[in-house]
């Protein structure tokens, strides 16, 4: 089964540096795992990072799951 991707967007300034630092720059990255309450994920180009987001008012990322 294929991974769906989600989208991002950093809020914070450290959110930002680990957009920049981590993902490239890159919006998209892959769902690794779903919960009612966060999501966790990982970046395309180095998928040894993985980052929680909170599903309710997250103050790091703004996110969508693509379909």
């Amino acid at each position: 089964m294929l991974r769906q991707k989600v989208w991002v967007s950093p809020i914070s300034e450290q959110s930002k540096l680990t957009w920049v630092q981590y993902l490239n720059s890159k919006n998209i990255v892959q769902l690794e795992h779903q919960r009612t309450d966060k999501i966790f994920v990982s970046s395309l180009d180095n998928p040894d990072f993985w980052f929680w987001i909170n599903v309710d008012g997250d103050k790091n990322w703004e996110y969508n799951i693509l379909k």
